[in-house]
């Protein structure tokens, strides 16, 4: 959680894109949506009114991965900031650009590094891996977990609570 904290305050709030790579790592943390797929949500797939966010994944198949409040107030201030734009995903450039993997990929590892994380790997996978955890720590069914991280089988979602058992062990 530490870690977590540090890399989230390294990124330049006043600024578009500071205040973008934020809401993205806030995402990253609040969904455990994988790389494409978060460069591939459009604006049209936030709902607020139902607290999800339409996630498209493998095969064009899509799901629904619900927000809670904070990333949510989050997602609507950089939406302000974005402000109109000709295309339509929801993670864009300076220039109007869909985000490319590369680049949240770079700007991820920057953050990590400016935040002296030294003994993980900072990149958009981490934060997947962080949200599951996070999520069984906090006894989440592992059928809701299939669910929001996108897994056809239990086979992945397996690994992660047979990974962090030991942990839900110790906070209960």
């Amino acid at each position: 959680r530490e870690q977590i904290n540090d890399i989230l305050r390294q990124p330049d709030l006043e600024t578009f894109v500071g205040f973008r790579d934020y809401t993205m790592m806030v995402l990253f943390l609040e969904t455990g949506v994988r790389l494409r797929e978060i460069t591939d949500i459009e604006v049209g797939d936030v709902i607020f009114s139902d607290s999800q966010i339409v996630i498209w994944g493998k095969n064009r198949t899509y799901r629904r991965v619900p927000i809670q409040t904070r990333p949510q107030a989050v997602l609507q201030r950089y939406l302000k900031a974005r402000g109109a734009s000709p295309v339509p995903f929801l993670f864009v450039t300076q220039d109007d650009a869909k985000m490319s993997r590369r680049i949240v990929q770079e700007r991820i590892k920057k953050y990590g590094r400016m935040a002296g994380i030294t003994n993980v790997r900072n990149s958009p996978h981490t934060f997947r891996h962080t949200f599951a955890k996070m999520s069984v720590q906090n006894g989440a069914n592992i059928f809701e977990l299939q669910k929001i991280l996108g897994h056809k089988t239990l086979d992945m979602v397996r690994v992660y609570v047979n990974l962090f058992s030991r942990d839900v062990a110790k906070s209960h």
